[in-house]
């Protein structure tokens, strides 16, 4: 069994590269990172420790040396043979560059169709966004002719998941610079009724016929838990995800906001109200964990994508607001987030000229979408937003 795995960054090889090597694949990474195209190709191994709170128990039983491996650069044109025989396709290359590997795997489908294939290939794409798979797929549609529109139905399988584990940018080195620490906490969610074929027996992939409700579950809890912990830790000026929560301000604003995001999942999907409450523990236990230092920075990057209606911080505020439940901690970190600044992120800079150029009320509205009866909601934001310094 052959997997090509698009994203060798940290989720790539920590958690998914690593899972397809324990499950017996033969795993290709694709990246357009050169120095770690070569280094995986110099190497063809890696070590991954995995860590958990209590330092004292964790020993050399934990690292996993993952082998026999090589890269590619994801615009090599050899690329196309292997996507013609892999059994498996996986992604972590963030959501916003789903949209740029579409072509790449459409051309390899349609290589795989002139050759006749009828070796089913499913593709699950790891992404933080919902359904990704689903969006990757119309990406590729969008850009497959229509003669192979009927192949592309019968035997690619896209998969909608959820991956939920935290590993940081390494501080550690060592002589091929790509080991890497990983929490053993570990959840990756599929849908079992998109795969083409038969289901690959995977390490840590579990198969679900109603991923919806997990999918928000991680992104109302871990993604916004994570997003305002980072957007308020950084108006102080902290740098780590750790620093952010030893702060009691911030702590309890970050718990309280991921309790408001939960009332709405258990309101709305109906959860077991205790089951959460624990599920929510057990989140801020891993943002406390020493031994996976995050950056602020790397969390809070993006906020056009994590400000969008549909995403982390507004969806939940929405469901709120729809079902008359608190939401005044989420509407700190939305405001906090309306005050990220960072020179490195282009997205953050947008939103300080739109902010510059129509305020911060029109901003709002442009961003979050609002609407005219979100008036008390907006105005909260605004107070918020004025508070900070």
């Amino acid at each position: 069994m052959k997997a090509l795995h698009f994203g060798a960054g940290n989720i790539g090889r920590g958690f998914i590269g690593k899972n397809l090597f324990l499950s017996g694949f033969d795993v290709i990474f694709s990246d357009i990172n050169k120095n770690i195209i070569n280094a995986i190709n110099y190497y063809k191994e890696y070590n991954v420790q995995l860590v958990n709170h209590n330092q004292e128990n964790n020993t050399q039983h934990d690292i996993i040396n993952v082998r026999n491996i090589r890269a590619i650069h994801a615009f090599d044109s050899k690329i196309d043979q292997i996507i013609s025989v892999v059994n498996l396709i996986t992604t972590s290359v963030g959501p916003n560059a789903i949209n740029k590997i579409a072509s790449i795997i459409m051309r390899g489908i349609i290589l795989r169709a002139e050759k006749k294939s009828i070796i089913p290939l499913n593709v699950i794409a790891c992404e933080n966004r919902i359904q990704s798979s689903s969006y990757l797929k119309a990406c590729v549609l969008n850009q497959l002719p229509m003669k192979y529109r009927i192949y592309c139905d019968k035997y690619i399988g896209f998969i909608d998941c959820t991956v939920d584990t935290i590993i940081p940018i390494s501080q550690k080195q060592n002589d091929s610079n790509l080991f890497l620490l990983a929490e053993k906490f570990q959840e990756w969610i599929v849908d079992a009724n998109q795969f083409k074929g038969k289901i690959p027996k995977i390490v840590n992939m579990q198969l679900s016929d109603n991923l919806i409700p997990f999918v928000i579950r991680k992104l109302f809890t871990l993604n916004t838990g994570h997003a305002i912990a980072a957007y308020l830790g950084l108006t102080k000026k902290y740098e780590t995800i750790q620093e952010s929560i030893e702060d009691k301000i911030i702590q309890n604003i970050v718990k309280l906001g991921m309790q408001e995001s939960g009332s709405v999942l258990v309101k709305h999907y109906h959860f077991n109200q205790n089951d959460h409450t624990n599920y929510i523990k057990t989140i801020f236990y891993r943002f406390k964990n020493p031994l996976l230092s995050d950056n602020l920075n790397r969390i809070a990057r993006n906020p056009l994508q994590k400000l969008h209606p549909k995403e982390r911080l507004i969806r939940p505020l929405l469901g709120a607001i729809k079902y008359n439940l608190p939401y005044l901690n989420l509407i700190k970190g939305i405001a906090a987030a309306f005050r990220y600044r960072s020179r490195h992120d282009e997205e953050s800079k947008k939103i300080a000229l739109l902010i510059k150029k129509t305020g911060i009320k029109q901003t709002l509205l442009k961003i979050c979408q609002f609407k005219q009866r979100h008036t008390q909601e907006i105005n909260l934001i605004i107070q918020e937003y004025n508070n900070i310094f």
